[in-house]
């Protein structure tokens, strides 16, 4: 069973790759293709510097899933964080995602995260019935949010606060 960690440095590259092969299915992240990976300016280390929530599923010590809420950048707007958050394929289907997101929305208030907000493709049902069981509720949903492979996704916004 995998562990449910804490962001750190030595998981950093594990991180990356679970990124990259959820991103690679071009199904479930709103990117199919990632910037280059810089491990000194790594999206975690934000996370790391600012205690914000960002959590990581370990297996044999490979990465096997990550959720993460991102404070807004609009000073304003700080008491609001965007949840991210993925699976390997391999390891769907056992609860991972569940104590992914419990373990960020455990830690959102500790961060001065009093509303977390999201977008998940109308189509993945299985996450969308995984925000309803956190207390997350549709705010709205966008029509043709993204375009992959001729495609068009439209993606449900949903928010809950921390509370």
């Amino acid at each position: 069973m995998a562990q449910i960690e804490f962001i750190r440095r030595d998981l950093i590259p594990g991180w990356r790759a679970a990124v990259e092969a959820v991103a690679a299915e071009r199904v479930y992240l709103g990117r199919i293709t990632l910037p280059p990976f810089d491990p000194e300016h790594a999206f975690p280390l934000l996370h790391l510097a600012n205690g914000w929530p960002m959590y990581c599923a370990v297996a044999d010590g490979e990465v096997v899933g990550w959720a993460d809420i991102t404070p807004s950048d609009i000073p304003e707007c700080r008491h609001r964080g965007t949840l991210g958050m993925g699976v390997l394929a391999r390891h769907r289907g056992q609860g991972l995602g569940a104590a992914l997101l419990d373990a960020c929305l455990s830690h959102a208030p500790r961060a001065g995260i009093e509303t977390v907000e999201l977008n998940v493709y109308t189509t993945n049902t299985a996450a969308i019935a995984l925000y309803r069981s956190r207390g997350f509720v549709e705010v709205g949903v966008v029509r043709d949010w993204r375009r992959v492979d001729g495609r068009s996704d439209d993606s449900m916004i949903m928010s809950r606060t921390t509370a």
